[in-house]
């Protein structure tokens, strides 16, 4: 039997080089930035995330409204 929370899944994404740079220090603050993320997908699962659009940028959100 595997244990409930085992980790054995990959999640990818791209982004820059500067935002990877940026998170990676901010993220610094609480942890790895792989415990941030999981922490961030954990918590828009939950419904405990809520994410705002950029008014200055065409939104992906509006696909589901």
């Amino acid at each position: 039997m595997q244990p409930k929370n085992q980790l054995n899944a990959y999640m990818n994404t791209r982004v820059s080089q500067s935002t990877k740079t940026m998170f990676q220090h901010k993220a610094q603050r609480f942890g790895k930035p792989s415990d941030v993320l999981r922490e961030l997908i954990l918590a828009f699962v939950d419904d405990r995330l809520v994410v705002k659009s950029n008014p200055t940028k065409e939104s992906l959100y509006h696909v589901n409204q």
